[in-house]
């Protein structure tokens, strides 16, 4: 089978891009950042995801990173209780992992305690969540950015690479090989964080396969990674306590 040495060359340079940037992004991210370094560090985030995605694109085109590379269950061998065992599994996953945003819905109490949560969580990255109303903005435009190109970056395109290219890798394998590129990617986090991210990875995937449609598994990273900036957006009560003060 023919390798595009262009399509290797993208999949090498997604496969190391975190690593590369994983020393910079443990710097700035593990720092107290002002709000202009801060939003200086999500743009440029925003465009290395944006510019390796505008790659991938133009490689194999949105319709063919939209489409799994087999049916829905074609991949699993009992497909009739495999399929319906993993979706329970995902679908569970997925619900604990958005509990932030589906407790937080109750009202600002509990949306305050989850925010408490979260900011004891990245305790070690301060320069990555978001503190005020405009770096929540910002956040949420990260969020969406990260949403659509890691979905298209490790599930569309590699998985694709991986399974339908020269090196022809099953689609578990594929599926397990794309989610440990995501964990690594993810290194600035340590240990922890990239196996945490991983294992996220491989949720997305099989959201990706079990589906055979990429939109999913965009539509719930985006949820996933956007609902940061809902619970830690400053409430209205804090912005109108805190202008007197500010104009000081």
């Amino acid at each position: 089978m023919h390798l595009d040495p262009a399509v290797a060359l993208l999949a090498g340079a997604i496969a190391v891009a975190g690593l590369v940037t994983s020393p910079f992004e443990r710097r700035f991210f593990r720092s107290d950042l002002t709000t202009g370094r801060k939003l200086c560090v999500y743009a440029g985030s925003m465009l290395l995801l944006w510019a390796l995605t505008a790659a991938a694109l133009g490689v194999y085109g949105w319709t063919a990173l939209r489409e799994s590379p087999a049916g829905p269950t074609a991949w699993l061998s009992d497909h009739r209780i495999a399929g319906v065992a993993l979706g329970a599994v995902v679908a569970a996953y997925f619900v604990i992992g958005l509990l932030p945003l589906l407790q937080s819905l109750r009202g600002a109490r509990w949306r305050q305690a989850y925010a408490a949560a979260i900011r004891r969580h990245g305790a070690a990255f301060p320069g990555l969540l978001p503190n005020d109303a405009l770096e929540c903005v910002v956040f949420a435009l990260l969020s969406l950015t990260a949403g659509f190109c890691e979905e298209v970056l490790f599930r569309g395109f590699l998985i694709r690479f991986l399974h339908g290219s020269a090196p022809d890798v099953p689609l578990a394998g594929a599926l397990i090989v794309s989610s440990a590129v995501f964990g690594l990617n993810h290194a600035y986090q340590g240990a922890r964080g990239v196996l945490s991210t991983a294992v996220a990875g491989f949720a997305f995937g099989l959201v990706f396969l079990l589906s055979g449609d990429l939109v999913p598994g965009i539509v719930l990273h985006v949820m996933v990674d956007l609902q940061v900036a809902y619970v830690l957006r400053p409430s209205l009560q804090t912005a109108r306590g805190a202008a007197p003060a500010a104009s000081r």
